[in-house]
C-alpha cells in the first residue's frame, strides 16, 4: 500500500517538520470496515481538513497532505479541538483501538500546536559569536586607525615653512611613501608618484600605438584608438595635477594636506562607530533570537515553508563555509627542503633549509580559513535577524502603533501650518 510507505517515512519526523502517522485513506478505510463509528470518523476527517493551508481544492479532493493537517492560528486549533470532541461524542463502537488511536495523535497535534517550543538553533548562535569577536578586533583596529589618522593630522598641523619646486627632469619616477616628517618630503614623495603614473601612462600610449600600427583588423584598431585616447586624457590629468602640486605654495599646500586628512580621519571614525553598532547589534540579538523563538507549534506550522527556505540556504551557506575551513585546515604545509653538501675528502652532510612557499602556503591556509568563518558567521547574522525581525513583527499588532505615529504627525504638520497662517 502506498501510504504505508509515506506513514513510515512520517514517523521519522518530528512535530516541527509535519508528522502524522495515518492518512486519509486510512480513515476512509476504517469508516468501511466499521459502520458503528462512520460519523465519529466523518468528524475525524473533519478535524484533518480545518488547517488554513488546505484549499477549497484540497478539501473537495480526495487526499490531503499530511503537512497540511496541522493548525495554523489558535482559531483552527479550536475548531479542531472541538470536532474532535464531536467524534468522541459520536463513537458508538469504543472498543475500536484505530479511531481511539488515530484521536490521540490528532489530540496530540493539537496539544503541540497551542504550546511554545524553543525553536532555535546552536549553530547560528556560534556563528553570531565569532561575529561578536571578530567585530571587536576589527573595533579596535578601526579605533587605531582613527587615532592614527588624528595623530598624522596634527603632525601636518606642525609643519614647519617649506618652499620647494622640483622640476620634472631631475624629479625620481620610484614609487614613494609619502612621508609627513616635512612638508618637502611629502610634496617630494607625492611628485615622484605622479610622474610614475606620467610614465606608466606614457607607456601604455606607446604600446597601443605600436600595436595600432600593425593591426589590420578594423575592430581592434577601433578599441586601440579608444584606449590611446582615454590614456591621453589621464596622461594630460597627470601632467597637469604634478605642474599644480609643483606650483603651490607652502601654505596652500599644507591647507591641502590637511583637507584630505581631516577626510580621512573622519572616515576612520566612522568607520569604528559602524563597527562599534554592529558590534552592539549583534550582542542584543542573540537574546533577542533565542527569547523570540519560543514559538507556539502553530506558528511554526503556518511558517514552516519559510524555515524550510532559510534552511536550505543555511544548509548551503554552512557547507561552502565548511568546505574553505576543511580546505584550509587540511592543506600541509610544502617540507623544508633537505640540502646534501658533498666535500673533497668523499664525506657528506646533510641539512635542511626553510621552504619559502611554506609562507604562501600559510598565507592560503589563512585566507581559507578566514573565509570559511566569514561565511559562517555572515549567515548566521543574516539568518537570526530575518528570524527575530520577522518575530517581533508578527508578534505584536503595528497597526495601532503606526495609527497613534501617523496621528502625531499630522497633528504636529497642522500645527506648524497654523502657525505659518497666522503670521
Amino acid at each position: 500500500m502506498s501510504f504505508l510507505k509515506d506513514r513510515i517515512n512520517k514517523r521519522q519526523q518530528t512535530h516541527e517538520k509535519g508528522y502524522v502517522s495515518f492518512t486519509e485513506e486510512d480513515l476512509n478505510e476504517a469508516k468501511i470496515n466499521n459502520q458503528a463509528n462512520e460519523e465519529a470518523y466523518y468528524f475525524l476527517d473533519a478535524a484533518m481538513t480545518t488547517s488554513s493551508h488546505l484549499t477549497k481544492e484540497d478539501k473537495n479532493g480526495d487526499t490531503v497532505l499530511i503537512d497540511d493537517v496541522y493548525p495554523c492560528t489558535e482559531a483552527e486549533c479550536d475548531e479542531m479541538d472541538d470536532l474532535l470532541n464531536k467524534a468522541e461524542k459520536a463513537v458508538r463502537d469504543r472498543n475500536d483501538s484505530f479511531f481511539k488511536d488515530r484521536l490521540a495523535e490528532l489530540r496530540g497535534i493539537v496539544a503541540w500546536s497551542r504550546e511554545k517550543h524553543w525553536n532555535f538553533q546552536w549553530s547560528l548562535i556560534l556563528g553570531c559569536v565569532l561575529s561578536v569577536l571578530g567585530m571587536m578586533y576589527l573595533r579596535n583596529d578601526a579605533k587605531d586607525s582613527a587615532a592614527r589618522q588624528e595623530r598624522e593630522l596634527k603632525q601636518v598641523q606642525n609643519w614647519v615653512k617649506q618652499d620647494t619646486t622640483i622640476a620634472y627632469d631631475v624629479c625620481p619616477s620610484e614609487w614613494h611613501i609619502e612621508s609627513l616628517e616635512s612638508a618637502n618630503k611629502h610634496k617630494a614623495a607625492r611628485l615622484a608618484n605622479t610622474k610614475n603614473h606620467i610614465i606608466s601612462t606614457q607607456s601604455s600610449i606607446d604600446d597601443y600605438q605600436a600595436r595600432l600600427d600593425t593591426c589590420t583588423n578594423k575592430d581592434r584598431k577601433k578599441s586601440y584608438k579608444e584606449s590611446i585616447k582615454k590614456s591621453e586624457k589621464r596622461l594630460k590629468e597627470y601632467q597637469d595635477q604634478y605642474e599644480e602640486i609643483n606650483e603651490m605654495k607652502f601654505k596652500e599646500y599644507q591647507k591641502m594636506v590637511i583637507k584630505e586628512e581631516k577626510s580621512d580621519a573622519k572616515q576612520a571614525n566612522k568607520h569604528a562607530v559602524w563597527m562599534w553598532i554592529f558590534l552592539v547589534y549583534v550582542v542584543l540579538l542573540i537574546p533577542a533570537y533565542i527569547y523570540y523563538s519560543h514559538q507556539y507549534g502553530y506558528y511554526i506550522t503556518r511558517h514552516r515553508t519559510e524555515i524550510k527556505v532559510l534552511g536550505g540556504i543555511q544548509k548551503v551557506a554552512f557547507a561552502i563555509a565548511s568546505f574553505f575551513l576543511g580546505a584550509g585546515l587540511a592543506m600541509s604545509l610544502l617540507p623544508d627542503i633537505e640540502v646534501t653538501t658533498h666535500y673533497s675528502n668523499g664525506t657528506t652532510t646533510k641539512h635542511t633549509e626553510t621552504d619559502s612557499a611554506n609562507y604562501i602556503i600559510i598565507a592560503m591556509k589563512a585566507i581559507l580559513i578566514f573565509i570559511g568563518l566569514f561565511i559562517f558567521a555572515i549567515t548566521s547574522v543574516f539568518i537570526m535577524s530575518y528570524v527575530t525581525i520577522s518575530a517581533i513583527k508578527r508578534t505584536y499588532d503595528w497597526s495601532k502603533v503606526t495609527a497613534v505615529a501617523t496621528a502625531a504627525t499630522k497633528k504636529a504638520i497642522d500645527k506648524v501650518q497654523e502657525k505659518k497662517e497666522n503670521k
